[in-house]
């Protein structure tokens, strides 16, 4: 019998997208000088609906077009996971934006049909299939930008 190495494979992902449209600044995820105050996630995304924070869900998704734009530090990456954000959904992704997420255990995950997931979708991702399906609508989406690489990342922080 062969020895074969098993991995664990990262878990699929269901969750509420919230779409915040083609433009998700990092000043919009965390509105600027708010980051140093407190815990960044109870400023996610209050220059946009103030009371988001307290209606987001651990396991939920944001959603948008170019996602992340002006990132100069962690703070919109630790505001999305300490809000418990399961993933980042987009169209394309601002480069230190998307390195910060894979350093601190998000997927950034690129979809060229980002924009047309609504809030209140009921999303499934599977990262090990590269795929994002919209479960209201019955769409699938593939991932683009998944590479070995930032799979063995993400499941080394699963584990």
């Amino acid at each position: 019998m062969a020895s074969e190495t098993w991995r664990e494979r990262i878990p699929i992902f269901t969750g509420r997208a919230w779409a915040f449209g083609p433009d998700v600044a990092a000043a919009l995820i965390v509105p600027a000088g708010r980051a140093l105050e407190g815990a960044p996630e109870t400023h996610l995304f209050t220059a946009v609906d103030p009371a988001f924070p307290t209606r987001v869900q651990r396991g939920d998704f944001v959603v948008g077009g170019e996602f992340g734009a002006g990132t100069v530090d962690d703070a919109p990456v630790r505001a999305l996971g300490g809000a418990g954000i399961a993933a980042a959904i987009a169209c394309s992704f601002d480069a230190t934006f998307a390195d910060l997420a894979l350093a601190f255990g998000l997927p950034a995950l690129e979809v060229n049909e980002a924009l047309v997931i609504h809030t209140g979708a009921r999303l499934r991702v599977d990262l090990e299939g590269s795929r994002v399906v919209n479960l209201s609508s019955g769409d699938r989406y593939p991932i683009r930008n998944l590479t070995e690489a930032m799979l063995e990342r993400l499941r080394r922080r699963d584990a």
